[in-house]
């Protein structure tokens, strides 16, 4: 469904992306891992187009990612993308938000919107928020009201930017509970995150990168149980056991 052929990108002088090639299959759950700086990302924000990749291919249901085109514009209804800081509308109800991409960018009845809308709300355990304001609501609940709306786009894959590092412990468990049930029904999904034993519970495959390239891959919970790569070693010893 995603396919990533010798990705390069760089800001500057910095190269972070150093020729990064990956499949993701349909109903696939695949984790991305690795140290802060090495390019997690910067990898999700070329799939979707928000950064333009300097070489290399990006195709999405076999249509090129090119953000000058404007099939951009249904490849980012194809592959919704949740983000580290939420990023709601502060202005907006929960439901506002939620609905707010499928009515002006699908131009979807406003009435079907709503309702869906309220659904989906009730699908993260949000029925009674509608009406309350992104600073009414507890980081985890609007967390959860970013993967209403991302859903809300009916897309074939989400990308989650690591959904749960922005949040209190106490709050990560219900957002990683509703993306859970997400991968029970087969939704396509790109996990950025450094919450590993969910990401060897849920995923169905694991890469590591550093330094923009991929240092090893395989199924998420051989690799991530018993990685043979050293630096994959030495970085889960650390995520796992900080001192």
């Amino acid at each position: 469904m995603i396919e990533l052929q010798d990705i390069h990108k760089s800001f500057g002088t910095n190269h972070v992306i150093r020729g990064f090639s990956a499949q993701i299959g349909k109903g696939e759950i695949v984790t991305i891992i690795g140290p802060s700086g090495s390019g997690k990302s910067t990898v999700l924000r070329c799939i979707n187009g928000l950064e333009k990749h300097d070489s290399g291919t990006i195709l999405v249901e076999g249509v090129p990612v090119d953000r000058t085109k404007r099939s951009i514009v249904d490849i980012r209804t194809k592959v919704s993308m949740v983000f580290q800081r939420f990023n709601l509308f502060p202005h907006r109800t929960a439901l506002e938000n939620v609905i707010e991409g499928p009515i002006f960018v699908k131009r979807e009845n406003v009435d079907a919107a709503r309702k869906r809308g309220r659904d989906l709300l009730a699908r993260v355990g949000l029925q009674d928020k509608e009406t309350a304001y992104p600073g009414q609501l507890s980081g985890g609940q609007q967390q959860r009201v970013a993967i209403a709306r991302a859903l809300a786009m009916q897309p074939s894959a989400i990308l989650f930017d690591e959904p749960t590092s922005a949040l209190d412990p106490e709050l990560v468990g219900e957002v990683l509970g509703v993306m859970k049930s997400l991968a029970g029904e087969g939704m396509t999904m790109v996990i950025v995150t450094h919450e590993i034993a969910f990401a060897r519970e849920v995923a169905n495959r694991a890469l590591f990168i550093d330094q923009g390239v991929i240092v090893e891959e395989g199924p998420a919970r051989e690799m991530l149980a018993q990685p043979k790569q050293a630096r994959t070693q030495d970085f889960l010893r650390r995520v796992l056991h900080p001192m």
